[in-house]
């Protein structure tokens, strides 16, 4: 507290005469004050840093995951402070030193501290614990994939093979999804390919549910279906025009299993007729259709994969001529 010291006190008193009939007296008084200075000030003694906050990133670790530490340290007398950490078990054992603890070996449930101290080089904080639990690992899809063992042609069975990271996968049953070129064709654990056709693309997304709530979907890589081996074509056209009719019938084999073949006549004179499941080829000329007539016939799978054959028939040709293959 500053007081004012009073220093001077002047009265001035003076009288003025002059007018009729009597004096008048005026009293002017000043009082003049300073405001003393306060003197020099005495250093106290050195005041320890305060740890204010402790916080752990991330805040619930998983076992073997690294997690680190941060606090937020204050100095009264604003000196410089170095922060010291602990990492402890919930009993005081010591496991590290360091801003950062790395969790491997120890298991989910764990329950660790990190003791928080700081100091200026003169006095050291009071010590702050930070308890934590190390978490159990989120349950998640950790693999989504197709399995083509059995091949990759129309008609050939996908399997989904879906692995999940975590120790009650035994109990989850992961939801799928087949895509074929983005629309949704099937949810179980095989998708039959065989209405599909070669370059299609097939893809397989996993998801889970728990307590209500659905995991990201997990997607596989995509799958391309492709085309089989091409058939064979084993006859050859050697039957001639027979009563003004020529007939051959075109055999054909396909080394895929499963294939169904489809005959067709690609190119040939008018009036002339292939059977799209026996492969007979059928053909009576007109009576203006002489000549030489370049013919070609075809063998295709239910994938698009065909095979053809080329032949020339001479229709004023003897009975007995065969057709010549080119």
């Amino acid at each position: 507290m500053s007081g004012w010291v009073l220093i001077g006190l002047v009265v001035l008193a003076f009288s003025l005469s002059g007018c009729r009939g009597g004096d008048e007296a005026k009293t002017v008084r000043s009082m003049v004050a300073v405001q003393p200075g306060s003197g020099d000030g005495v250093a106290g003694p050195n005041r320890a840093p305060v740890v204010e906050q402790v916080l752990i990133r991330p805040n619930r670790p998983a076992p073997g995951s690294p997690v680190r530490a941060r606090a937020r340290v204050v100095d009264p007398d604003g000196d410089p402070t170095q922060v010291e950490y602990e990492w402890q078990t919930a009993s005081g054992r010591v496991l590290g030193k360091g801003q950062a603890f790395d969790t491997s070996g120890l298991e989910a449930g764990r329950h660790l501290q990190v003791v928080v101290t700081a100091t200026d080089g003169q006095t050291k904080s009071m010590p702050v614990v930070h308890e934590f639990e190390l978490a159990k690992p989120a349950v998640s899809i950790s693999l989504v994939a197709i399995d083509t063992s059995e091949g990759t042609r129309p008609g050939s069975p996908l399997v989904a093979v879906v692995e999940i990271a975590d120790d009650v996968s035994d109990r989850l049953e992961p939801r799928l999804e087949w895509k074929v070129n983005g629309e949704v064709v099937g949810t179980g654990e095989k998708l039959d390919t065989a209405r599909f056709s070669p370059g299609d693309i097939v893809i397989l997304r996993a998801h889970l549910e728990l307590a209500g709530r659905r995991t990201r979907p997990v997607s596989s890589s995509p799958v391309v279906l492709t085309r089989g081996e091409a058939p064979e074509i084993l006859s050859k056209p050697v039957a001639g025009i027979e009563g003004g009719l020529f007939r051959y019938r075109i055999r054909a084999r396909s080394p895929e299993p499963d294939a169904e073949l489809t005959y067709a006549l690609v190119r040939g004179p008018e009036g002339m007729d292939v059977d799209p499941k026996t492969g007979l080829v059928e053909w009576r000329p007109g009576s203006d259709q002489r000549g030489r007539f370049e013919v070609e016939v075809s063998a295709t799978d239910q994938w698009g994969t065909g095979i053809a054959q080329s032949f020339t028939i001479v229709a004023d040709a003897p009975a007995s001529s065969p057709a010549r293959p080119r």
